[in-house]
């Protein structure tokens, strides 16, 4: 009964109708609905059809076990300026673990073949954290240019590069707080590039488009993103059920939903090849990141790479009193109540085996990102 929210509130006033309305077409006394809004007592279980059929939903949808239908949509915030103005301790716990730079040195040197000094243009910077790890390995002359939607980002990543030792000239680098989609792009650049930024916006094939028209040509578009099928099975921990952490019951149907509403796209980091192609980019290639993450109880560092990624996983101490607002987004979305409750009570039986483990937890994970470049 625990898992059971009645949705007659909702459903009563999407018809726009009263209580004493809804109880007279029941034959019942106004103060028994009531008492079914505020979860006092339940309906008899033989009512429960009538009701639904009353209301034209299902029986599921009545007993808040399934969304219902036509229910308004509530948006992804993570293509928005305000979702990141203070998510700057986020990214730099997760920056760090994203992308090997013996990697990144090949792809500059050996597969993109950087030879001659670039005009790099990077959409979505947040703090800067790819130009600390590019810039120094592209020629002598390089300039970067960052844009982002957060002011508050581009002001931290001002002062995070701001002391760089690669830097050589002033005006080298930067930053600049604007909508990448609504700027005038009048110069053009040499190579073009994101990083985990599609994932997070809708209207990604746009953004895409835009950074194409951006780019010089005879220039490179490159997108470094994430594919959410596998990102979901990049993640092991000692002692756990691998099968039960990759678990992803709910989630297709989330994010079909999140497509649907908000073309916001699970699979755009496998579908970017086809896409520049699509968009007229020529020698399009693709490349898995290398990086594989591995904390051991062995490293010197074990705590803090611990600690990184119980913050940006969300199983802190505060995670069960968000619970209820996690199963309603996520039905919101597409999810069943029995999915999302699912999800929540995994999210805490990870929590409660790293403190009972904390030392002794060997833990694996990966993102899937996906590297896709063309050259215009």
């Amino acid at each position: 009964m625990a898992n059971l929210q009645l949705r007659i509130t909702e459903l009563r006033r999407q018809q726009g109708i009263s209580q004493q309305q809804l109880a007279e077409r029941l034959g019942v006394a106004f103060q028994t609905v009531s008492k079914w809004e505020t979860g006092t007592t339940m309906p008899d279980i033989a009512m429960l059809p009538e009701l639904a059929a009353y209301f034209q939903v299902s029986v599921d949808q009545l007993l808040g076990l399934r969304p219902l239908p036509e229910e308004e949509y509530l948006p992804v915030e993570s293509g928005t300026r305000g979702y990141w103005e203070e998510r700057s301790d986020y990214l730099l716990r997760t920056r760090k673990t994203m992308v090997n730079q013996d990697y990144l040195t090949f792809l500059v040197e050996r597969v993109w073949q950087l030879r001659e000094p670039v005009r790099v243009l990077d959409c979505g910077c947040g703090l800067g954290f790819l130009a600390s790890m590019l810039m120094p390995l592209l020629p002598q002359g390089s300039t970067y240019r960052g844009i982002d939607l957060s002011p508050n980002l581009i002001a931290e990543g001002q002062k995070l590069l701001g002391q760089a030792e690669w830097i050589t000239s002033p005006g080298q680098i930067v930053m600049e707080q604007g909508d990448f989609l609504a700027c005038n792009m009048r110069d053009a650049y040499d190579l073009v590039i994101c990083q985990a930024v599609l994932r997070h916006i809708g209207r990604p094939i746009e953004f895409l488009e835009k950074m194409r028209h951006a780019c010089r040509p005879g220039g490179m578009v490159a997108c470094i993103d994430v594919n959410r099928e596998l990102e979901s099975d990049g993640l092991y921990i000692q002692g756990m059920d691998y099968a039960r952490l990759c678990a992803r019951e709910g989630f297709p149907a989330m994010w079909r939903t999140e497509l649907e509403k908000q073309d916001r796209d699970y699979a755009i980091g496998i579908r970017l090849p086809l896409l520049m192609e699509q968009l007229g980019l020529k020698q399009v290639q693709c490349r898995m990141n290398d990086r594989v993450n591995i904390i051991s109880p062995s490293q010197e560092n074990y705590e803090e790479k611990l600690q990184d990624l119980i913050i940006t996983r969300g199983w802190t101490e505060d995670m069960e009193a968000e619970e209820k607002d996690t199963v309603r987004r996520f039905m919101n979305h597409g999810m069943t109540r029995a999915e999302a409750e699912d999800y929540c009570r995994r999210q805490r039986e990870i929590r409660e085996h790293l403190l009972r483990h904390r030392g002794d937890a060997g833990i694996v994970t990966t993102g899937g990102l996906m590297i896709s470049f063309g050259w215009k």
